[in-house]
């Protein structure tokens, strides 16, 4: 397959390159031909309805709007949808009462339940994981070792009826057994290396969207708080440390165009990838298909729309900063989406940009960085446990939860586990992140009471309850029962 260069490195080209003018149609598109890559990687069904979800509008209309979307429409990365929705299942599930919110220790361990289990195989396992965590820590490579050598018993390829806390204690072995290795590069972390690979990853990507409500809530999150700093601008411009399929910024021009009639504000993305670092590597098959996506959906909605890659790689700041003259900046920067060391760089280079709001997404309880490594391990092990247990709570397939796992959960640990490992071998101190950001001078932005009940109102459409959302020192915080799973802060730079 040919694909046309993407440009990086190079601002202008880039720009050419990747700019599509509003209401500018592919030529396959004009003949009725789907050519985004949803329909490429699964195809759309005959029985499946294109309908918009509503947005972030300032209009109390919008909250009855959630409530009343119907609970099948179209998928999250055709045009016609900025967000996916919820997919009931067939057999719907019984309610699940939400568990009053518990206090769990930063580095206590999560023990299995007897009941649940059976035997004492998964408390041993994750003894053990503990154990072999706290070696690593003293710099006894060859004693975690042979513990994770024993655990290969213990623990085999998670399958798919082991409970969600065998399944979190075998990717955190492995991500461990990588961190170790002096031969291995992370190859698990990379589940993107061939073009295959990248469409098993955006299938999983899609499943993870309709089964659970964390990337939705992430997503509307981050728009929300561009709109309340900079829905007046005539060029919103978002610098993008870490894109995704760029689900969140197809949601932000259908807002940008719902909210004026017409020719409206400019959006222009400027996304910096890496061609060459294992954690954060993109295939270029990837970036052209997020290209392909968010280019069409501006065609349609007939916002002018820009689309840079930069390779982060070999990325010269001034350029950036050129580009970047005289729009309203947002910089999109989820937690750990670059190396601890960089960070203060790059709050620099944000600072020269004139940004005015920073977006930080923290998946992987980044912010609990004071930790030493066995008890952060932990920290991040009891929020997986708690990811995949509200995946088996709404009634998630065997066999969709295996590829959510394979291609987005397990990679997501070992970039954990191996950088901050690495970090931590080589003396790299880890403040908590909202320490980072605001010994820099950010000032954190509150959450707007709509984002909170529109956060409230994505939660109704849940099969089951148990997820709920807390506004904790400005953030918004999405759980399931007592277990953190994704926070959304906003930063006033």
């Amino acid at each position: 397959m040919h694909m046309p260069p993407l440009g990086l490195g190079a601002p202008e080209a880039a720009w050419e390159a990747h700019a599509q003018p509003p209401g500018a149609l592919s030529q396959s598109q004009s003949q009725g031909h789907d050519t985004t890559f949803l329909g490429w990687i699964i195809g759309a069904g005959a029985d499946d309805v294109a309908m918009p979800l509503p947005g972030v509008m300032d209009d109390q209309s919008l909250l009855h709007d959630l409530d009343h979307i119907p609970s099948s429409s179209s998928s999250p990365f055709q045009p016609h949808a900025a967000f996916p929705p919820f997919v009931t299942p067939p057999n719907k599930l019984p309610l699940v009462p939400a568990s009053p919110p518990k206090q769990t220790p930063p580095a206590g361990l999560l023990k299995p339940k007897p009941e649940a289990q059976g035997t004492d195989d998964a408390a041993t396992a994750v003894d053990q994981l503990a154990e072999a965590a706290r070696l690593a820590e003293a710099g006894d490579v060859l004693g975690a070792r042979e513990i994770l050598a024993r655990l290969n018993y213990l623990l085999p390829p998670a399958g798919a009826t082991a409970t969600p806390l065998l399944r979190s204690a075998f990717y955190f072995k492995e991500a461990l057994r990588a961190a170790l290795s002096t031969t291995t590069t992370a190859a698990a972390a990379d589940a993107s290396s061939s073009p295959v690979d990248v469409l098993l990853k955006l299938g999983a990507y899609k499943a993870f969207s309709e089964v659970c409500p964390v990337l939705q809530f992430a997503h509307f999150t981050c728009v929300q708080a561009v709109l309340d700093e900079l829905g007046g601008a005539a060029c919103i411009h978002v610098l993008d440390f870490d894109i995704g399929v760029g689900e969140q910024w197809a949601s932000l021009m259908q807002e940008l165009a719902r909210r004026r009639p017409g020719p409206g504000p400019t959006l222009k993305v400027t996304a910096l990838v890496s061609t060459a670092s294992q954690s954060h590597h993109h295939h270029p098959l990837e970036l052209q298909l997020v290209h392909e996506n968010l280019s069409n959906f501006a065609a349609e909605t007939r916002v002018p729309f820009q689309l840079a890659f930069f390779n982060l790689d070999a990325m010269d700041p001034a350029e950036l900063v050129s580009i970047a003259a005289g729009d309203a900046v947002a910089v999109h920067l989820p937690a750990g989406s670059v190396h601890t060391p960089a960070v203060p760089s790059v709050l620099h280079l944000v600072r020269r940009l004139g940004a005015k709001l920073v977006v930080s997404v923290d998946y992987r309880s980044c912010d609990r960085g004071e930790l030493p490594f066995a008890a952060h391990l932990f920290q991040a092990f009891q929020s997986c446990v708690f990811l995949l247990e509200s995946l088996d709570a709404v009634g998630t397939a065997a066999d969709v939860a295996a590829k959510i796992e394979r291609f987005l959960i397990q990679p997501r640990i070992e970039r954990c586990v191996v950088e901050r490992y690495r970090a931590a071998a080589a003396g790299d101190k880890t403040p908590p992140w909202r320490a980072m950001l605001a010994s820099a001078g950010f000032v954190p932005v509150q959450a707007s009471s709509f984002a909170e009940a529109q956060a409230e109102s994505l939660l109704k459409k849940v099969p089951v309850r148990g997820f709920r959302v807390e506004k904790r020192a400005g953030s918004l915080v999405l759980h399931w029962q007592r277990g953190e799973l994704v926070s959304v802060s906003a930063w006033r730079c």
